[in-house]
């Protein structure tokens, strides 16, 4: 695609996305609560395992490994522009996003929204010469790299 080309992948603030599905109190309360026990039951487990080892050996990395999904789905976005009309690139978006288990949710005049099995959503503004593609961190990684193909 000689006539495409992308912008770098940047975050986007928290105050400019679109509300999660995590923002209702009760999602917020369960997640919470899940990840309250399941780490606790986590560091219970290795010290029983391990009753000698510093308490600091055990709790950091399973603080670690809890939190490090949710800072891994942080919002993010990149343009794909074009010298000809990017509502042709639509086609070529829809086949990559079908590749990484996505399927298109939405369809308006000048956007797109896709969604996955796990509630992750990708959405992509069509403006004249130009996509603009909002996601998850690393599925934009993927589909960039489904597109570079």
């Amino acid at each position: 695609m000689k006539s495409v080309t992308f912008s770098d992948i940047e975050r986007v603030p928290e105050q400019a996305r679109r509300p999660s599905p995590l923002g209702s109190p009760q999602r917020l309360a369960l997640l919470a609560l899940t990840l309250a026990l399941g780490l606790s039951a986590l560091m219970i487990a290795f010290r029983q395992v391990d009753p000698g080892a510093p308490l600091a050996y055990i709790v950091l990395p399973v603080l670690a490994g809890g939190l490090l999904p949710m800072m891994t789905m942080m919002p993010g976005r990149f343009e794909v522009t074009t010298r000809f009309d990017a509502c042709h690139l639509v086609v070529t978006l829809d086949e990559a996003l079908s590749r990484l288990g996505y399927a298109p949710a939405e369809r308006a005049p000048g956007a797109v929204r896709y969604r996955a099995r796990g509630g992750k959503e990708i959405a992509v503004t069509v403006r004249a010469h130009a996509l603009e593609v909002r996601g998850p961190m690393p599925a934009l990684r993927a589909l960039r790299r489904q597109m570079d193909r």
